[in-house]
């Protein structure tokens, strides 16, 4: 057949960029970004000690160790009482600027308990050492300058 009669049954094929084109892009941005969030966590996945560092650092910075009083060791926890003392670190801390992240890079050859992060904060980087009891308690917690590297 032909002539406009035959033209009637034909579907219009749907303009570059029309409705169902623009469909595709955010779904495809999502399945992307769901993607790369799945490469970054693993990738990166925090350990229960960085997790803990990080909830202690937090705690100095913010000067209030009543988040975190539970994870030290009955021997320690009248130290985080001690105003003067938990100040002080603060101060040390948040002369850094503010905490972006840190991770565990302890030594193979570590006692057991022994674990040591560098944090990263705005202006610079410091050393934290924790030490966990047999109970998985704190026992001692630690932050100092970043050491320079060896030469």
């Amino acid at each position: 057949m032909s002539g406009p009669a035959a033209l009637t049954n034909v579907t219009p094929r749907p303009a570059p960029g029309g409705p169902r084109n623009n469909l595709r892009l955010p779904g495809f941005a999502l399945v992307a970004l769901v993607l790369l969030l799945g490469v970054y966590r693993l990738l990166h996945h925090e350990n229960h000690y960085e997790h803990l560092a990080t909830d202690v650092t937090r705690a100095v910075a913010n000067n209030d160790m009543r988040p975190v009083e539970k994870e030290f060791n009955a021997l320690r926890r009248p130290e985080l009482e001690n105003r003067a003392k938990v100040g002080a670190l603060s101060n040390f801390v948040n002369d850094e600027g503010a905490f972006k992240s840190l991770k565990e890079d302890t030594p193979a050859n570590s006692a057991d308990g022994y674990h040591h992060f560098t944090a990263h904060f705005d202006k610079g980087d410091l050393s934290e050492d924790l030490t966990v009891d047999a109970d998985g308690k704190i026992a001692k917690f630690d932050v100092r300058p970043l050491a320079p590297p060896a030469q």
